[in-house]
């Protein structure tokens, strides 16, 4: 199930939804039933921090920096950030308005309220430069920092209008320049970048089947035809790996070269699988067997980068969606509240 749908799933389920990247999480540290906590000997639980409650928006914007601090929104202004080993979020900024997207590098973090996107210094909370995005007031966005590089995925669905195709712009963070790579083709929610660029995914221009694209910092394009699309992404051990549902209406493990976009392997997956990221302990997998979105069953498994088996897992309930980045985070909804797991393998 790629993000896109994960939200429309969320929505119809009246469940949060879970934005800002791929997509993307106050109070005290909570525990998680005994059997989530008895660890596999490799991947573990190691903590549960409460992140606070759905609210009426019903929405998590989250992001990670490259030191594992954690920042998010619930749908207001006010940022909070969850520093490695803390057992409690501090509020970091407060936006101009409703926060769409959060995001950061070692120094900065980025924040999405309308089509602004402001710096804030990560020390000081001091706010610096502002990027404009171009088009329409976007309901969803998506910030991926790479560096002084930032990407930004922004799509104007609403319930009304149902699905957009989102625009993929580019900007430095020492410049106030915003640079257009793809306008109105792309599938929102399914990109992840590195020092090697961004990876996103885009229809044809029938409208049908689509291509995984590279787009280097320069601006440099790279793409490959995949009529699997759209699908969860995720960045791991030199590999782009996509979670795609095939024609056969089961999900695969698509994984292709980061530099040549260049075929690894395809291997089938369980029929429940719902998100995969690249974190600090490796390519994972959520698997949830349940209807609902927030699934008391749920496993996160720990993957092969090289040929996609499973390594170990670990029982995760009511995991919604896993967090990309340096550490190894899943979120969790219980009872109208938001929870960070960590992980360590």
């Amino acid at each position: 199930m790629s993000m896109a749908q994960l939200v429309r799933t969320l929505r119809a389920a009246a469940v949060p939804v879970l934005t800002g990247t791929a997509l993307a999480g106050l109070i005290t540290l909570g525990a998680l039933p005994a059997e989530a906590a008895t660890p596999h000997p490799a991947l573990h639980v190691t903590g549960t921090v409460r992140l606070g409650p759905a609210g009426n928006a019903f929405v998590l914007n989250v992001g990670e920096a490259p030191d594992g601090a954690v920042y998010y929104s619930l749908g207001g202004r006010q940022v909070y950030v969850l520093r490695p080993g803390a057992t409690r979020p501090a509020l970091a900024v407060t936006a101009s308005s409703a926060v769409l997207a959060v995001a950061a590098n070692s120094g900065e973090l980025f924040v999405a309220a309308g089509r602004t996107v402001t710096g804030y210094s990560r020390t000081s909370g001091r706010a610096g430069r502002q990027w404009h995005l171009p088009g329409f007031a976007p309901t969803e966005v998506g910030l991926y920092p790479v560096g002084r590089t930032v990407w930004a995925v922004t799509d104007w669905a609403t319930d009304q209008s149902g699905f957009e195709y989102a625009s993929v712009d580019r900007f430095a963070t020492t410049s106030g320049t915003v640079h257009t790579v793809s306008a109105n083709n792309a599938y929102p929610g399914d990109a992840a970048a590195n020092a090697d660029g961004l990876y996103y995914e885009t229809v044809n221009r029938q409208g049908v089947n689509g291509y995984l694209v590279r787009v280097t910092p320069s601006g440099t394009l790279h793409r490959l035809t995949d009529v699997n699309l759209d699908a969860p992404m995720a960045l791991a051990g030199g590999r782009v790996t996509l979670l795609a549902v095939h024609s056969n209406d089961l999900p695969y493990l698509d994984s292709y070269s980061q530099v040549t976009l260049a075929r690894s392997y395809s291997r089938r997956v369980s029929p429940h699988a719902r998100d995969i990221a690249g974190t600090g302990a490796g390519l994972l997998l959520l698997t949830a067997p349940c209807q609902s979105a927030a699934c008391s069953s749920a496993t996160v498994s720990q993957l092969s980068t090289a040929t996609g088996g499973t390594i170990a897992s670990v029982k995760v309930p009511d995991a919604t969606t896993l967090v990309p980045g340096p550490a190894a985070y899943v979120i969790t909804f219980k009872r109208g509240v938001f929870y960070l797991v960590r992980l360590a393998a």
